[in-house]
């Protein structure tokens, strides 16, 4: 499951820069996800059941988020994942 989770992870850092938004930069984006990413790795060496029961939450939405590239919503989707791993 760590494994899978790091690769949807990076997956979303490479579509970051094809989309676009006025509410949500590319840059931004692109920043929030490198945050997400590190907090993954963090959270999945800190607390690995912590870890497993936040990304079964995450995995639905993040694979969503890949088909949709909706900026914004990946934006939002940062804020909120990183909230849930800290």
């Amino acid at each position: 499951m760590k494994k899978l989770s790091l690769l949807l992870a990076c997956a979303l850092l490479l579509t970051t820069t094809s989309l676009t938004s006025a509410a949500c930069s590319p840059e931004e984006a692109q920043k929030k996800a490198n945050e997400f990413a590190a907090a993954v790795q963090k959270k999945s060496q800190a607390d690995p059941q912590g870890y497993a029961k936040i990304m079964q939450e995450l995995q639905p939405q993040l694979l969503k988020l890949q088909q949709e590239q909706n900026l914004e919503n990946m934006c939002k989707f940062y804020d909120d994942a990183l909230e849930k791993l800290k």
